[in-house]
């Protein structure tokens, strides 16, 4: 078991965590159980504006969701694409795709195993963008996407259409004041244009002591995960089909 400091808490994890592997912003962190992967979520993380630290570490922000997809059989490529605090556009989809490059490479799995995409706010960005350029980035072909929050298109990145049997997921919080409506907006004008067989734009709205803010994708609460985990998981069911 690892157990990873956030903050004031430590985090136990029945996972595993490998790495990080390569260099600087092209490193990379593999999570995963022993035994056989059922499917492969890469997971891109938000903008982030500082470097990481024992009490800022990336990933450890969506640690009980990612110790909830190993449970599940998934093993997770969870890219870095940024140092902290760096310019964005094509340079960070450049390190981004580094990162899963070398994410596959170590797990050597067979190629037809599915893949997910998976992102949030910035990575939700860079998720999308990866599964329109698989082919052309020669990574494997995500079968799904779950674009949580994502902050708009990257410029200076090409964005070829999708293939069309493709799922993909576009969650817009319904007081995200960061991300907000704007990002999804113009991907989802992209699928009209390239449609995808399956695909949807969501509106996560508040209820109870639930807000659905930019935040809330990283809450663990019953509100947080019906609203974020269980669609993914619905997405991965499918992909496995």
């Amino acid at each position: 078991m690892a157990t990873v400091a956030a903050g004031a808490a430590a985090v136990a994890l029945q996972s595993p965590v490998h790495g990080p592997y390569g260099r600087g912003a092209d490193q990379v962190w593999i999570v995963r159980r022993p035994g056989p992967v059922r499917t492969v979520i890469v997971f891109g993380h938000g903008w982030k504006v500082a470097p990481p630290s024992a009490s800022y570490p990336w990933v450890a922000q969506f640690w009980p969701w990612l110790d909830h997809l190993t449970a599940q059989g998934e093993a997770v490529i969870f890219p870095r694409y940024q140092l902290g605090g760096d310019a964005p556009g094509a340079t960070r989809a450049s390190a981004y795709r580094a990162g899963v490059t070398e994410g596959f490479r170590r797990l050597a799995l067979p190629a037809a195993t599915p893949v997910v995409a998976v992102g949030y706010s910035y990575g939700a960005s860079l998720a999308l963008t990866y599964a329109a350029n698989a082919h052309r980035w020669r990574l494997p072909q995500p079968r799904a996407v779950d674009a949580v929050f994502p902050a708009g298109e990257i410029p200076g990145v090409p964005l070829p259409a999708l293939p069309r049997s493709t799922d993909v997921l576009l969650q817009v919080g319904e007081q995200d004041t960061v991300a907000g409506p704007g990002g999804a907006s113009a991907f989802w004008a992209w699928l009209a244009r390239h449609p995808p067989n399956r695909k949807r734009y969501q509106v996560v709205r508040s209820h109870g002591s639930f807000v659905a803010d930019h935040a809330s994708p990283k809450a663990t609460t019953a509100e947080a995960r019906a609203a974020f985990w269980t669609p993914l998981d619905l997405l991965i069911a499918r992909a496995r089909r």
